[in-house]
């Protein structure tokens, strides 16, 4: 369980033979720009936050300090980790970047984009669910196994993936930080898509907090399962009124609830009277 705190070591700790010894200046080279292209397993989508133009102007003042990680393609070089100093250089027209080229496997690529990511905390909660569904589906790994990889609990990669079910409407709001991942998870608690629509609007009017989310979709719950309960009672008490109907052969009423109430029985003439006198007492003899 040691492995947990593999972020907290940094890349060269989980991979040393792609990472190590990568500031020396002999494993350093100049590239040019055009012959780089971006890691296909890149798991951040959003480039154009306000980190992104803090590097540009740190770029534009100091230069690219830490180069950039690639591995060889058919053509040029396909980045490992470092995409946001490549396109931080082409937003500020440089022609060469420093690169340090390793050896790595798609999945080896795939992992280190990722890890590189959330160490950094730049990926937003539906990129970095994406990105475990590749490591998922593309290298076939657990969800215990990216735990290890990670240094995350195996409930939180679990919790994180949920997320892609959200409506849009959801994970449009996540992205856009109006909503955090907490208010997310809550969200998730809800029976059906429209229901967490509903929910999303009351946080963004009433600029509600987790716990306060929590409450709400609690309340709505309790409701609703009492809602469900009366209706089946409702029901049963229908088919009973359509049973002393039909053995009375006259209009019933049941009032109240299954644990109270009371039973009305119509009629419209005194010999009707009669008859239904006649009927309960003689059921009583």
């Amino acid at each position: 369980m040691a492995q947990k705190n593999v972020l907290g070591k940094g890349l060269g700790a989980i991979f040393p033979d792609l990472l190590n010894d990568f500031d020396k200046k002999k494993n350093v080279f100049s590239c040019g720009i055009e012959e780089l292209r971006p890691n296909r397993y890149q798991p951040r989508k959003i480039f154009n936050d306000t980190n992104q133009k803090q590097l540009i102007d740190s770029i534009k003042s100091s230069g690219i300090i830490q180069p950039i990680i690639v591995r060889k393609a058919d053509k040029g070089y396909e980045i490992i980790a470092g995409e946001r100093r490549w396109r931080a250089a082409q937003a500020i027209g440089l022609k060469d970047v420093p690169i340090v080229i390793r050896e790595a496997t798609d999945m080896q690529a795939a992992e280190i984009s990722l890890i590189e990511n959330i160490q950094r905390e730049e990926l937003n909660p539906l990129e970095e669910a994406d990105a475990y569904v590749t490591l998922i589906e593309n290298f076939k790994l657990s969800q215990e196994e990216i735990s290890l990889r990670v240094g995350k609990d195996r409930s939180t990669i679990a919790n994180t993936i949920r997320l892609l079910k959200l409506p849009p409407k959801a994970k449009a709001a996540l992205t856009d930080k109006k909503i955090s991942s907490g208010h997310a998870r809550c969200l998730l608690a809800c029976s059906s898509a429209e229901e967490q629509i509903a929910v999303l609007a009351l946080i963004l009017k009433k600029d509600l907090n987790v716990r306060e989310t929590e409450r709400l979709i609690q309340h709505a719950k309790k409701i609703k399962t009492g809602n469900k309960q009366e209706a089946q009672k409702d029901r049963f008490l229908a088919d009973l009124e359509k049973s002393l109907a039909s053995k009375f052969m006259a209009k019933v009423q049941i009032k109240g609830s299954a644990k109270k109430g009371f039973v009305e029985i119509r009629y419209t003439s005194m010999d009707e009277l009669n008859r239904l006198a006649d009927l309960i007492l003689d059921n009583l003899k």
